[in-house]
């Protein structure tokens, strides 16, 4: 067989070339980096912003499903899997962790800036580690469900469901009853005082963030329980990929006041979702291979509308949204709350009625058209709220690496995915 006989036959059986396995990786990498600090812009964070960074990975995940012959053969090609990685990273935002940055830096604040104290910067790393454990966990929990080896039933989901509150309920307990194992010089009563608004804030923030990773931990014994190992590595890599870029990314903080004022937080969060974008193209490649079974059997309407028309109408009128507020913070705009909501069904109507005569025809696969152009409107809005009236010198580099990030991927995906022969 000839070397291009061979590969246009690996592309007819949905199987990636090893080329355009490296740069379905490094796409979902490059392209994480970006959405990942768009969303802790402002006009968006928490479970807003996530929504925005895991559309993004849902839309290159679908684009790539869709890659050569037998795409309704992967195990992770439904729409449904459009939900799970939007929502998946949504959910992790329901968590805060700025309390820890300045434990990275070896400083420990009774009420920020006031009340400086020595602490090993190893406690920071370790709760930024956990952060990102719960975020890629359960967004990878959210993925596994998509494609259990064996499907469940009403008392299955009820066992699933009941495993992730009981590892919920038991960290939040833990962390109430034992909080001097997470909490630096707690012994000395430190927590107890109102006035340390930053020792409160450390609280809150442990509270919020362990029962998060107990439910993440449940969902994980469940599925060892009931040995479906592909969901259990579906959740392990998510999980290790964003807790170690988490971890290791937040070496950035420890330049914050040096000469060179860069946006080190912004690194950061580049990092991070470098990191976990990474993770989320080794599962692709794992585990998304068109298996030998047969094909998928056409979508219902409840899967259409659930796994993807409703994140897609959700999450896209969240972004305009939200890009407006942006501009209102960056330039001061007098702009009302009637002003973001009018602009916001302007952009609605017109995609309300896309999708629902994509729904009435009852089609399998998203209109061809609308995925690229969701990734445009976030690269957009991405921009948009990134450009303040005056630029400073840590904007300039931030906009750079965000041009370079966006036209590398591009490139990569002009190349080895828009060819006539893999036929998209």
């Amino acid at each position: 067989m000839t070397q291009e006989n061979g590969r246009n036959g690996t592309l007819q059986t949905g199987m990636l070339t090893p080329a355009q396995t490296v740069s379905l990786v490094a796409i979902m990498g490059l392209t994480g980096a970006f959405v990942w600090a768009i969303r802790g812009t402002t006009g968006f964070g928490g479970s807003q912003g996530g929504a925005l960074a895991g559309l993004g990975w849902a839309m290159l995940w679908y684009m790539f499903s869709q890659t050569g012959g037998h795409a309704d053969k992967r195990p992770y090609g439904s729409l449904r899997v459009i939900a799970a990685i939007t929502f998946g990273a949504a959910f992790g935002g329901m968590t805060g962790y700025g309390v820890y940055v300045a434990w990275v830096q070896g400083i420990f604040y009774l009420n920020y800036p006031e009340g400086a104290r020595e602490v090993g910067a190893w406690t920071g790393y370790l709760a930024l580690l956990l952060c990102g454990l719960h975020w890629g966990g359960n967004a990878g929990a959210f993925l596994a469900w998509c494609a259990p080896k064996r499907p469940l039933g009403l008392s299955g989901w009820v066992g699933r469901i009941g495993a992730g509150v009981a590892g919920l309920i038991a960290a939040a307990v833990i962390v109430r009853v034992f909080p001097q194992w997470f909490l630096p010089f707690y012994q000395e009563g430190l927590y107890e005082v109102e006035e340390y608004a930053t020792c409160q804030r450390a609280v809150g923030s442990l509270r919020n963030i362990a029962p998060h990773v107990g439910l993440f931990l449940g969902f994980l014994a469940f599925e060892i329980y009931r040995r479906d190992w592909r969901a259990v590595a579906v959740m392990g890599i998510l999980s290790l990929g964003f807790a170690i870029s988490f971890a290791v990314g937040g070496y950035w903080h420890t330049f914050h006041g040096s000469a060179l004022a860069l946006g080190w937080w912004k690194n950061w969060e580049m990092s991070v979702g470098l990191g976990g974008g990474i993770a989320y193209g080794l599962v692709f490649w794992l585990f998304n291979t068109p298996a030998l079974s047969e094909a998928r059997p056409l979508p219902r309407f409840r899967e259409r509308f659930w796994g993807a028309a409703f994140p897609l109408w959700l999450v896209t009128g969240s972004i305009v949204a939200n890009v407006w507020q942006g501009l209102i913070n960056l330039h001061g705009f007098e702009w009302s709350t009637t002003h973001r909501i009018v602009v916001t069904l302007i952009y609605l109507a017109p995609f309300t009625a896309l999708l629902a005569q994509w729904l009435r025809k009852g089609a399998a696969k998203l209109p061809a058209w609308m995925p690229p152009n969701v990734l445009l409107l976030i690269l957009l809005a991405g921009y948009i709220v990134s450009l303040p009236p005056t630029l400073s010198m840590k904007q300039y580099v931030l906009l750079l690496v965000y041009t370079i990030c966006v036209a590398v991927s591009i490139d990569l995906y002009g190349l080895f995915f828009l060819r006539r022969d893999a036929r998209l």
